[in-house]
């Protein structure tokens, strides 16, 4: 949004020596001041350690808020808040409304969508990522949903496509 007008490997070459030199700072998909980057409150901290373990443990189904709030005993509104901070942060995906995914998970998710497009000339279809990740249909689409959002896929008709010059979890070790 900020510079749309540039072509996709210039603004990625202008935002990286911003980086190099410290005049900007990106964490997950957000690009900001350095002194402007997300700081999570001391109660944010202990629930994000609390929760990480349930998490990780969800693997490709993800964690629910309301799951969460019940299995450590805290409010929703509470977890709502925190797991939206965490996403802001680019520690969490949120891939439809209450529903997270650790960015370890997303990496082994983004993986199987290459890996089922490239062995697809390039194609994903709601029931090849499906058999490839063991997820339900529904699941499965709110996923291929996701990555159409965030431009690791196009969706075009009733498949998605890999876009070629997407950088999203590229070369992110899992």
């Amino acid at each position: 949004m900020a510079a749309p007008r540039l072509p996709e490997p210039l603004w990625r070459a202008l935002l990286a020596a911003l980086v190099a030199v410290g005049e900007v700072a990106v964490r997950g998909s957000f690009v900001h001041l350095p002194e402007h980057g997300l700081r999570l409150s001391a109660a944010d901290q202990r629930l994000a350690q609390k929760i990480a373990p349930l998490l990780a443990a969800a693997g490709f189904e993800g964690s629910w808020a309301r799951d969460l709030a019940r299995a450590t005993n805290e409010s929703e509104a509470l977890m709502r808040t925190t797991l939206a901070r965490l996403a802001t942060g680019g520690e969490l995906h949120q891939v439809v409304k209450d529903l997270f995914y650790p960015t370890a998970c997303m990496l082994k998710l983004a993986a199987l969508a290459r890996g089922v497009a490239a062995s697809a000339n390039g194609e994903v279809t709601a029931a090849s990522f499906r058999d490839a990740t063991g997820l339900g249909r529904k699941r499965a689409i709110q996923l291929l949903e996701y990555f159409d959002h965030i431009g690791l896929l196009r969706r075009v008709g009733d498949v998605h496509r890999l876009r070629g010059d997407s950088a999203v979890f590229k070369g992110e070790a899992a």
